[in-house]
């Protein structure tokens, strides 16, 4: 982050930019962006993608890193899609909508992205923290050494996704929780803060 900031920082001036940080980023379009980078990765694995809602205002701005904010909802939908995909691929019933809710407080905006993909065993709770831990098969199974370099974009399997996620989130005050209820669906709530107070998480 720091060596991305201070290398855009040389770069032409952007209005409302100030290195890596979009001062005026709306998370609607940031979101809006990710969901389809998403949905054309589960098109292509399973050649259908479920349905996806978008509720909060368009209008809403604040100051973050936009490419943070694509990477960590990315992989939220990414997870979801998989979920509700793999549950109602041998469905006769249509497969669920898979909800995101953009809400502004006083302190942090939150985006909540929900499922009705059959949710996580309490058990396993405490693993999807876990780097390299993954319910699906690792791609890197199936691909030689020559194909790993130009692999396209997996839905899932290398099994940083999370983590990386909530480590993006803490790093500017923010966090990253999931709530799953098993045979159901699983809701994740990431919170971006937006007091500007925060200090650096180092260790």
């Amino acid at each position: 982050m720091l060596i991305g900031q201070h290398l855009s920082l040389h770069d032409p001036p952007m209005p409302d930019k100030i290195g890596l940080i979009d001062t005026v980023m709306s998370p609607y379009s940031i979101v809006n962006e990710a969901v389809e980078d998403a949905r054309h990765i589960c098109m292509r694995q399973y050649g259908s993608s479920p349905d996806i809602q978008m509720f909060g205002s368009e209008k809403l701005q604040c100051a973050y890193v936009p490419d943070h904010l694509h990477h960590m909802i990315f992989e939220l939908v990414k997870n979801s899609l998989r979920a509700v995909s793999e549950r109602y691929m041998d469905s006769d019933s249509d497969a669920p909508a898979i909800k995101i809710v953009i809400a502004e407080g006083n302190e942090d905006i939150t985006i909540k992205v929900s499922d009705e993909g059959g949710g996580i065993a309490r058990s396993g709770l405490p693993k999807i923290w876990t780097y390299l831990y993954s319910t699906a098969s690792s791609p890197l199974l199936q691909l030689t050494e020559d194909d790993i370099q130009n692999a396209p974009a997996v839905l899932a399997g290398y099994g940083y996704g999370l983590p990386l996620c909530r480590l993006y989130a803490r790093y500017f005050g923010g966090e990253l929780q999931v709530i799953s209820m098993e045979g159901y669906g699983t809701d994740a709530y990431l919170h971006l803060s937006k007091l500007g107070t925060s200090e650096e998480p180092l260790p």
